[in-house]
C-alpha cells in the first residue's frame, strides 16, 4: 500500500518546464541581459584598453565577433534538431557521446554557476557605493551581495515570463543610455577626431596583452547559448533559437565594437593611460564630457541594474542546467522538479542560490575585493569553461552529421566546414587565455594560474563519472544527454550516440 502511495506521488511530481511561454523577442532580450551591455561597456572594455587589446580593442571585438558568427552556423544546425534544456550537455552527448557530454554538461553547468557570485560582486560592490553616495548609508558591499541573490531566488520562482519582463525593462534603458554616449562621442569627433587606425590588425603587435584583450572580448559574449537553454520553454524552438542566436551574436557584436571605438575616439591617443587612470569611471567621465551630467547619474543607477540583470540571467542558466542534470538523475532527482503552478525549476533556482550565497561569504570572510578578486578571478574560469565546451560543441557538430548525414544548400559548410573553424579559433582563444593568465591574475596567485587545470579536472571527472555509470547503473547512463521533446527529428533518435544506443525517453 505504501509502496503504491509512494509511485502515485512520484508521478505527481511536475518535471516539465512551461512549454510556449516563452516568445522570439523575449529569448533575445534574455541573451543580451546575460551580456550585460553597460557592465561590459563601464568595466571590463575600459580594462581592455589599458591591459588588454590596447587601441586594438574595438578590432577585438570585430575578431570576436566573427569567431563565434562562425561557431553558431553549427549551433544553430544542432538546435534546429534537438531541443533541450541542457543545450551544451545535450549537443555534445549526442555528438561525442555520453561520457564527453556528461563532461561537457558539468564543466559548463559549474562555470555559469560561478558567473552568479561574480557577477554578484559588482552589483554589491556598485550598490554599497550608490547607497553611500546618495543616501548616506554603509552598507557592506556582501550584505547587497546576498540580497541581491535573494531577490534573484524569489522572483524566478514564479513565471520565467516575468523574468523577461524584467529583463527587458533594464536591458533597453542600459543599451539607449550607452549608444547616446557613444554616438555624441563619435559624432563630435572626440579628442583628435575620427581614428580608423583603431581597425588596423597590425595594432595588435603593440597591444599590452592581447590574450587577455580577447579573454575579455569572449567573456562579454558568454551565456549567448541562453537562446537553446529555453528552447523547451519556447514557440516554435526550431526556427526561434537559429535566429535569435545570430541575432544576439550580430547585435552584440556591433554594440561592443562601435561602444570600444567610441572610448577610443574620446580620448584619443590618450586611451590607454586614460583607461588605467580611470578604469571604471571611464564612460561616465566620457558621459561627463560629451553629454549632460544627468546621463552619467542615470548610468550610475542602471549599472546597478546591468550587474544585477546579467546575474539573474546566468541564476536562470545555470538553474536548467542543475534542473537538466536531476531531470536525467546524473544529480539529485529534487533538481529536476519544476512548480506545479509556475513550472519554474524551483528547487534548481534555490540550490543555485544557496551555491552562489556560500561563495560570496567566503570572499567576504577572506577580505577579497568584490571586483578585482570575486569578479576578477571567478570569470577566468566561467570564460575558459564555456569557451572549451564551445570547443567540443563545435567538433559534436562534425561527428554528429557525420553519423546522420548531410543534405540541403550549404550543408557542408554549416555542419563541417564552419565547425572546423570554430573549433581551431577557440582553440587558438584558449591558448591565448592560458598563456595571459598569470599577466591578469598575477604570477605569484598560484589559485588562479592553475584555472586549465580546474577545468580540466571538471570535465575528466564528467567522463569518469558516467563510465562508471556505464558500468555499474546502466539504466541511469542511458539518461545522460536525453532528449525530451517528442517532435525531434527522426534521425536525432535513431541515429546512436557516440557508437551507443540514443539517449532518448
Amino acid at each position: 500500500m505504501a509502496t503504491n502511495t509512494t509511485r502515485r506521488a512520484t508521478a505527481q511530481v511536475s518535471t516539465d518546464l512551461l512549454k510556449g511561454s516563452i516568445r522570439f523577442f523575449t529569448i533575445v532580450l534574455m541573451v543580451t541581459a546575460a551580456a550585460a551591455p553597460l557592465v561590459v561597456v563601464s568595466t571590463y572594455i575600459p580594462i581592455s584598453f589599458a591591459n588588454g587589446a590596447g587601441m586594438s580593442t574595438a578590432l577585438t571585438y570585430v575578431a570576436a565577433t566573427l569567431i563565434l558568427l562562425v561557431f553558431a552556423v553549427g549551433f544553430a544546425q544542432m538546435a534546429k534538431r534537438i531541443t533541450a534544456a541542457g543545450a551544451f550537455y545535450n549537443y555534445t552527448t549526442q555528438g561525442l557521446g555520453r561520457p564527453i557530454g556528461l563532461g561537457a554538461g558539468w564543466t559548463v553547468m559549474l562555470a555559469y554557476s560561478m558567473i552568479v557570485p561574480a557577477i554578484s560582486g559588482g552589483f554589491g560592490y556598485f550598490m554599497s557605493a550608490m547607497l553611500a553616495n546618495y543616501f548616506g548609508w554603509a552598507v557592506p558591499w556582501w550584505v547587497c551581495s546576498v540580497a541581491g541573490v535573494i531577490l534573484m531566488f524569489v522572483i524566478s520562482y514564479f513565471k520565467v515570463t516575468l523574468t523577461g519582463k524584467i529583463l527587458g525593462v533594464a536591458l533597453g534603458l542600459e543599451v539607449l543610455v550607452v549608444f547616446i554616449v557613444a554616438t555624441a562621442v563619435v559624432v563630435q569627433g572626440g579628442a583628435q577626431g575620427q581614428m580608423p587606425e583603431a581597425f588596423n590588425p597590425a595594432g595588435w603587435l603593440a597591444a599590452p596583452a592581447i590574450g587577455i584583450g580577447f579573454f575579455f572580448a569572449f567573456w562579454s559574449w558568454i551565456g549567448f547559448e541562453t537562446t537553446a537553454i529555453y528552447g523547451e520553454e519556447t514557440t516554435d524552438p526550431k526556427q526561434s533559437v537559429p535566429r535569435a542566436t545570430y541575432i544576439a551574436v550580430i547585435t552584440l557584436g556591433v554594440f561592443y565594437s562601435f561602444a570600444a571605438y567610441a572610448g577610443i575616439v574620446g580620448f584619443g591617443d590618450q586611451t590607454m593611460e586614460q583607461a588605467g587612470t580611470l578604469v571604471g569611471d571611464y564612460y561616465f567621465v566620457l558621459a561627463d564630457m560629451y553629454t549632460w551630467h544627468f546621463m552619467r547619474v542615470l548610468m550610475d543607477f542602471l549599472v546597478i541594474t546591468g550587474f544585477f540583470a546579467c546575474a539573474f540571467a546566468f541564476h536562470n542558466n545555470a538553474s536548467r542546467y542543475f534542473f537538466s542534470m536531476g531531470r536525467d538523475r546524473i544529480l539529485p532527482a529534487a533538481l529536476g522538479r519544476t512548480h506545479d503552478k509556475h513550472k519554474s525549476p524551483y528547487v534548481a533556482n534555490g540550490v543555485q542560490a544557496a551555491i552562489a550565497i556560500i561563495v560570496i561569504l567566503l570572499f567576504a570572510l577572506g577580505g577579497a575585493d568584490p571586483l578585482l578578486q570575486l569578479g576578477g578571478w571567478l570569470p577566468i574560469f566561467c570564460t575558459a569553461g564555456v569557451v572549451f565546451v564551445q570547443l567540443l560543441v563545435s567538433l559534436a557538430v562534425i561527428f554528429y552529421f557525420n553519423r546522420v548525414g548531410r543534405s540541403g544548400p550549404g550543408a557542408t559548410w554549416k555542419t563541417l566546414v564552419a565547425p572546423a573553424i570554430g573549433v581551431v579559433a577557440q582553440a587558438i582563444v584558449l591558448v591565448l587565455l592560458v598563456v595571459y593568465i598569470p599577466f591578469l591574475a598575477g604570477a605569484d596567485v598560484v589559485v588562479v594560474n592553475l584555472i586549465p587545470l580546474y577545468v580540466l579536472l571538471i570535465a575528466l571527472a564528467g567522463v569518469v563519472y558516467a563510465l562508471y555509470l556505464r558500468k555499474r547503473r546502466p539504466e541511469q547512463y542511458a539518461r545522460i544527454g536525453k532528449i525530451y521533446d517528442e517532435e525531434e527529428f527522426p534521425d536525432a533518435l535513431d541515429a546512436t550516440v557516440g557508437g551507443e544506443s540514443p539517449a532518448r525517453p
